[in-house]
């Protein structure tokens, strides 16, 4: 159990902390203002609206039958840090129920809904786990019929926005889709600024012994790229690296060491996929 706690606590409270910001986005604004939202919180408040069922309980049952049938899908840890994800959104939105604003401006609640469910997904994915629902499913079509996961997220939130115009006004639709805009920017934008990464490139003749020694101290690999100088015509190697901004200084001391003449670049990277990092299909 310490070890288990010492190794997941953090995304637990991630978890935590995300699914209570998502619930009161989903209290205090969506359902104050009649909005929709996308995957199983949307299906949820439309079963609200439609036939008077509690968000929490819905939302629960959704996710739950969700995450057995793809239970398979997920790996070990993000098929738990998501049912814990899961089931405190559900007890959060149940005790913060009778939490109202007394808001019924669309404007308002699309902007703060959109910005605290788009924090809350932030936290969640931080913490390597996900909110169910179409997540879930997504993955399930990429196996089967090779969709991609995004795709596959994005079209399954589309249409259960789009079935919220069976049950509600038009107008109360378009701010839905305002509001998914700005959960989408905010959660990028929490993502990002817990996971930022920079990509380093090195010209320098020592670029084997500086590869050897950042693949020690990060446990990322880097690659080496033959080149010719456009001046000279000499021939020279090129390392490429993605490393976390908080080791950066780290690695430039470590090339400085190395090579004092190195010719280094830093930029910033958007998405970083693949072995190691978060992985998309």
């Amino acid at each position: 159990m310490k070890k288990f706690i010492q190794e997941h606590y953090k995304n637990v409270l991630f978890c935590l902390i995300g699914s209570f910001i998502n619930a009161l986005g989903v209290n205090l604004f969506i359902i104050g203002a009649n909005m929709g939202d996308g995957g199983t919180i949307g299906i949820a408040l439309a079963l609200k609206y439609t036939l008077g069922f509690s968000p929490a309980i819905s939302s629960l049952i959704i996710n739950t039958l969700v995450i057995i049938i793809g239970w398979k899908f997920l790996s070990k840890w993000t098929a738990v840090y998501t049912f814990i994800t899961n089931t405190s959104l559900s007890l959060f939105l149940d005790l913060t129920s009778s939490w109202h604003l007394g808001l019924h401006d669309f404007i308002i609640s699309a902007v703060f809904g959109g910005v605290f469910i788009g924090i809350g997904s932030g936290f969640i994915i931080a913490a390597n786990s996900t909110s169910g629902g179409t997540s879930v499913v997504a993955k399930m079509l990429n196996k089967y019929f090779d969709v991609k996961t995004s795709q596959g997220i994005f079209i399954l939130d589309g249409i259960v926005v789009l079935s919220f115009l069976l049950v509600l006004p038009v107008k109360n639709v378009l701010f839905t889709v305002i509001m998914l805009f700005i959960t989408e920017r905010a959660t990028a934008f929490i993502v990002e600024g817990f996971n930022p990464k920079k990509a380093v490139t090195v010209i320098s003749s020592e670029n084997e012994e500086i590869s050897d020694a950042i693949n020690s101290f990060t446990g990322r690999g880097s690659t080496l790229l033959n080149g010719k100088g456009g001046y000279g015509k000499t021939e020279t190697s090129m390392l490429y690296v993605v490393v976390p901004q908080s080791q950066v200084t780290r690695v430039k001391r470590m090339i400085s060491e190395i090579d004092d003449n190195a010719f280094l670049v830093i930029h910033d990277v958007r998405d970083v996929l693949g072995n190691g990092f978060m992985n998309v299909k």
